[in-house]
């Protein structure tokens, strides 16, 4: 599994996913998004509250910003090899600042550098579950060779 290609068109459409996700939601009218925000925040509260009462003690805006950007940190960080999957984070931040720059040009939207923070806080998470988990898989082959080895 470590030598298998990172660059997959499954994966490279993934990331485009994500990153149109990313762009329809955060550069939209907020009339058309504040329903699918609504939902979200609900089901946030419903799961924690399964989780035993588990609650963040942050506003819903940035617990929103922070969980948008993490699937955009793990589809672009699973586009680079281990070693420059950090990247990712640079790639969310930069997807961030784009994104608030453009709403400064959008009627009803307001652009936030906290924002910016807390969606490249987001990648980084992603890219965090990316990288332990490429690690992880590469422990345990290394491990399973050594067995074989005897």
């Amino acid at each position: 599994m470590p030598n298998a290609p990172v660059l997959t068109p499954a994966r490279v459409l993934v990331a485009a996913a994500a990153l149109a996700v990313v762009g329809a939601l955060t550069l939209a009218p907020r009339a058309l998004i504040r329903p699918f925000q609504e939902r979200a925040i609900d089901a946030f509260f419903l799961v924690t509250e399964r989780w035993g009462g588990f609650a963040l003690a942050y506003d819903s805006d940035v617990v929103m910003n922070v969980a948008l950007f993490v699937p955009l940190g793990i589809a672009v960080a699973a586009l680079l090899p281990l070693r420059f999957a950090p990247a990712a984070v640079l790639f969310g931040a930069a997807v961030s600042l784009a994104v608030e720059t453009a709403q400064s040009f959008i009627p009803g939207r307001v652009p936030d550098a906290d924002d910016v923070l807390h969606n490249t806080m987001g990648a980084g998470v992603g890219t965090v579950i990316v990288i332990v988990s490429r690690l992880v898989t590469l422990a345990a082959v290394r491990a399973g060779e050594l067995a074989a080895r005897g």
